[in-house]
């Protein structure tokens, strides 16, 4: 990551203040007598656990959402009226989401400058559109052009787009939603620069985030909720990471982020799957044995095709060649439905776009795939399949108020046991695992390691692809590196290092054996 620039120190003036913030849904609180306050000109972090309460007070905060009781105050006045447009244009607070709001098929003027167009509404000044947009563009370092559709632009250019179009508004206090969690390391580090650029022109920001490395990195301030509540708040040059997640869990879990360095011996067992020269679209000659009860990482830039490999074995993208197997016999998943019946699981990387059937229940999306047990006559036995739902919800500790709510309304990290939880419904041999705790908090994250373990002990085999080397050093018992499609190396656990995988994984070993 990169280094912080240096910056003045923010003033002891506060740009928000919040007391005795609530907000209740029903008999849900998902906040209760919040108080808190954000030093004008700061970075200050909100941390804590999925279902914490942290969206639903940012929500407030860029008018989204109203409290229940409480109040806020932004540079000294109290907000009244609670709607994204008075807070933007009343007290310039500007949120950028973690699900960014993009009119794809327009251009990158046009995203910026919405609503703030030169000109009138029925004629807006397409020249002066272009050179206000292109200024704004210029002072984030974004080099695109103003005319180009934003569907071209990649994540990263799309999130600066977002933060142009708040500065256009002329935003004082920016919102950022957990803003690296689709973003590769080379685009976070673009992103940290001009979060250094902007807190030097005087821009106060709210970052929520479960990475702790930047939250430590890029803070002054670090806040944590649980529950609803708020449980702690400390200078960053005063607090530790381990103070900073037992407040978060509300118990040390340094146990369950312990690295894992017993590795299963594969050599005496027959593979639950073997890859021999296995190609397809983004990935060539693949090579790998999987063991059951072993979990086997995939580390690779995100052009290196383990995304596309773990889509190909499950049948979601063709196999253009090489041999599979399992549990020694032949095994090629035309359609995931093939993979389906071999008890082969996927949980894909994009939760919301691939993952959760977002107009359905909690129960509906953990028994999609166990209906044909619970029917008796060609109807469905509904009964049982509540009760199925919530013991799985239960056994993986998902938290809900019932599995009849409706899976949008859980946090990421609660929606992701939800997808597990269907997954298990199979009884699989072989999960196939792409990003399994992104956008997950630490407690979650935990819960979901304890999860792998259970099924590695029980026999399953796991392929976890992830960009989050930590992750993958504290599960894996082999991480395997790919890079331009191919498996470039496959490390033990014992050996690995996040500077020994990275090294295959830029290709920088190949430039050290020539040197």
């Amino acid at each position: 990551m990169t280094s912080p620039a240096t910056i003045a120190a923010p003033t002891t003036a506060a740009a928000v203040e919040v007391t005795g913030l609530s907000r209740h849904f029903g008999a849900v609180r998902a906040l209760q007598d919040v108080t808190l306050s954000v030093p004008a000109g700061s970075l200050t972090a909100v941390m804590g656990e999925n279902g914490a309460g942290k969206s639903t007070l940012m929500k407030i905060l860029a008018g989204l959402d109203s409290p229940t009781t409480g109040t806020v105050r932004v540079d000294g006045n109290e907000v009244r009226r609670f709607d994204p447009a008075n807070l933007l244009s009343r007290h310039r607070v500007a949120l950028v989401p973690q699900e960014l709001a993009l009119a794809q098929d327009r251009t990158v003027a046009e995203n910026v400058m919405l609503g703030v167009e030169p000109g009138s509404r029925a004629f807006p000044h397409r020249r002066r559109i272009d050179e206000r947009a292109a200024e704004l563009l210029d002072r984030l370092a974004v080099r695109v052009d103003p005319r180009r559709a934003v569907r071209h632009l990649d994540a990263a250019t799309q999130q600066l787009v977002v933060i142009a179009r708040s500065l256009a508004r002329e935003a004082r206090l920016m919102i950022l939603d957990e803003p690296t969690s689709i973003l590769s390391p080379a685009e976070s580090d673009r992103l940290f620069e001009v979060i250094h650029s902007l807190r030097a022109d005087g821009v106060t920001m709210l970052y929520v985030s479960h990475r702790m490395p930047e939250v430590f990195a890029l803070s002054q301030h670090i806040h944590v909720l649980r529950d609803g509540r708020h449980v702690g708040h400390w200078p960053t040059a005063e607090v530790t990471p381990d103070t900073v997640v037992a407040a978060m869990v509300g118990r040390e879990l340094a146990a369950e982020f312990a690295r894992h360095d017993t590795p299963t011996p594969v050599a005496t067992a027959t593979p639950r799957l073997r890859m021999r020269g296995v190609s397809g679209a983004g990935f060539t000659d693949v090579d790998l044995d999987i063991a059951p009860g072993e979990v086997v990482g995939v580390a690779g830039l995100p052009d290196s095709g383990r995304i596309e490999l773990l889509r190909g074995i499950f049948g979601a993208d063709p196999v253009s060649g090489g041999e599979l197997t399992l549990d020694g016999t032949a095994f090629t998943a035309r359609t995931p439905r093939d993979a389906i019946k071999a008890r082969v699981a996927y949980l894909p990387g994009e939760r919301r776009q691939q993952g959760i059937l977002p107009t359905m229940s909690v129960a509906d999306n953990v028994n999609i795939l166990a209906l044909n047990r619970r029917q008796r006559f060609g109807l469905l036995r509904r009964r049982a399949l509540r009760r199925d739902a919530d013991t799985r919800a239960r056994e993986l500790r998902v938290k809900t108020s019932s599995t009849a709510q409706g899976i949008t309304q859980l946090s990421g990290g609660n929606q992701q046991k939800a997808l597990l939880a269907r997954w298990l419904s199979i009884e699989p041999r072989l999960m196939l695992l792409d990003e399994p705790t992104r956008g997950v908090d630490v407690g979650a994250k935990a819960e979901i390691y304890r999860l792998f373990r259970s099924l590695a002990d029980e026999g399953v085999a796991i392929l976890v692809s992830s960009s989050d080397l930590p992750e993958l050093l504290t599960v894996s018992d082999r991480i395997a590196v790919m890079a331009a499609g191919r498996v470039v190396g496959v490390i033990p656990a014992a050996e690995a290092t996040e500077e020994k995988v990275m090294a295959l994984a830029t290709g920088a070993h190949t430039m050290k054996e020539k040197a």
